[in-house]
């Protein structure tokens, strides 16, 4: 039970933390509002969808009210992430890597969500369909 336990948190990252720019979306989103990037990577993770510009509206918001101080419910969002898809904690613990490279912690955990949920590819927010008259 053990070794299986181990077994399931042994899979890789699908990509690196320094690889910000190999999803554009992801990393210009992140740029420009962390908080709304959050609150995406917590609609996807609990949803399997972006759930629009915001994601989860109340995560977006006290990512935001914390400022900088957003790495603190970041941190424990890389864990469920690590938990649910059975990755490995690298390079170091969830909230060390939060707090020293806040950016690219979230890059990788927007990259991860999407890839876990056939969205790699897609735009951060879902489109809109337009009306038949």
């Amino acid at each position: 039970n053990q070794a299986r336990g181990l077994f399931k948190m042994s899979n890789p990252w699908s990509t690196g933390l320094f690889d910000c720019f190999s999803d554009i979306s992801s990393c210009v989103c992140v740029y420009f509002c962390p908080s709304c990037s959050y609150g995406q990577i917590v609609s996807i993770l609990n949803t399997g969808q972006p759930g629009g510009a915001c994601g989860d509206c109340g995560s977006c918001c006290v990512f935001c009210l914390l400022g900088y101080f957003g790495f603190v419910v970041s941190c424990g969002t890389r864990t469920q992430i690590r938990n649910k898809y059975g990755l490995r904690e690298e390079p170091c613990s969830d909230c060390l890597v939060h707090f020293l490279c806040l950016a690219c912690a979230l890059c990788q955990d927007f990259r991860e969500v999407k890839k876990q949920n056939g969205l790699m590819g897609a735009a951060a927010a879902p489109e809109v369909e337009e009306m038949s008259r």
